[in-house]
């Protein structure tokens, strides 16, 4: 077996084959001769050492053999096509893959929807997500590892960075039905948050370290993940800030119910989000298709 020496228009006559059900219609789809056909194949038989058509029959039959490798023969024409789009959209400014950053309080919907409509249009470009909270999505635009970053619990915008306002996210407080701050009818004072734990998201990064934003209780309990949060709120271990649409089915089931304080208005906060990043980064067309993308959105509501 001399693998090494296969080259990939024999496996493209292989799998073309296979598709067409015999030699002469593969021949006619290639725009070839018959017999160039059936030397591609049977060459690519001697150097694999197996064969892959049983030809005793009118019409070729894929071999057992043939019907593994021909799973691997079009995997490996995918990945050079895939390699061959890559390679000319690059050469023409398209970027190969798109890092964002995104805030925990990003609504997934919203998010679904985003990224459904950038791989029809870029399904060449690869992207990495990054779910952040407070100040690590802007720590990430800034040192560059993100070309993108959507702010939301983070209430300022670092200087330096250009931003575009997005719709708002509506922030309220919320416990289970059986915690001591669900008794209390209306807005409940400060001092009964302050004797009650408080489920806090915490900050990875050092923009923001030790910063609190909308504390009320030195009895927090600091996690960096929204869905822990989320478990620990429907437990009864506590009470917090969710985005409504995070708990709604919660409110609606009555798994949770919504708590007044002093800093939210009885609706709940309706807490600004931001897409940030910087000037100084080259905007090739993924990265412009992102920002007017979320420059159009005017809600996050479903449609």
């Amino acid at each position: 077996m001399n693998i090494e020496r296969l080259s990939l228009d024999q496996l493209r006559v292989f799998a073309q084959v296979a598709d067409s059900g015999s030699f002469l219609a593969a021949a006619r789809a290639l725009a070839r001769a018959q017999s160039a056909v059936s030397y591609a194949v049977t060459t690519l038989e001697n150097q694999l050492g197996v064969a892959l058509f049983d030809r005793s029959q009118y019409r070729p039959q894929l071999s057992e053999a043939g019907k593994e490798l021909l799973r691997d023969a079009r995997q490996v024409l995918d990945q050079v096509d895939a390699l061959q789009a890559r390679a000319s959209a690059y050469a023409q400014g398209q970027e190969l893959e798109i890092t964002l950053a995104l805030d925990v309080f990003f609504p997934t919907a919203a998010l679904v929807g985003l990224l459904q409509g950038f791989r029809a249009a870029f399904p060449g470009v690869t992207v990495r997500l990054e779910i952040e909270a407070l100040g690590a999505v802007a720590e990430r635009v800034l040192d560059g590892e993100a070309m993108l970053g959507i702010l939301g619990t983070l209430p300022i915008v670092p200087a330096h960075l250009l931003h575009i306002s997005l719709p708002t996210v509506l922030l309220v407080g919320v416990a289970a039905p059986s915690h001591p701050l669900a008794q209390v009818t209306g807005r409940v004072p400060e001092r009964l948050l302050a004797q009650q734990v408080q489920l806090v998201l915490s900050d990875r990064s050092a923009l923001t370290a030790n910063q609190d934003f909308s504390v009320h209780s030195s009895l927090s309990w600091r996690m960096s993940d929204l869905g822990t949060k989320h478990a620990l709120l429907r437990a009864g271990l506590g009470w917090g800030y969710m985005p409504r649409h995070v708990v709604a089915d919660d409110l609606a089931a009555g798994r949770l119910v919504t708590i007044r304080t002093g800093a939210h208005p009885p609706a709940g906060l309706a807490l600004p989000m931001q897409c940030i990043y910087r000037p100084d980064h080259r905007v090739g067309p993924a990265l412009s298709w992102w920002l007017d993308a979320l420059a159009q959105l005017t809600s996050f509501d479903p449609a």
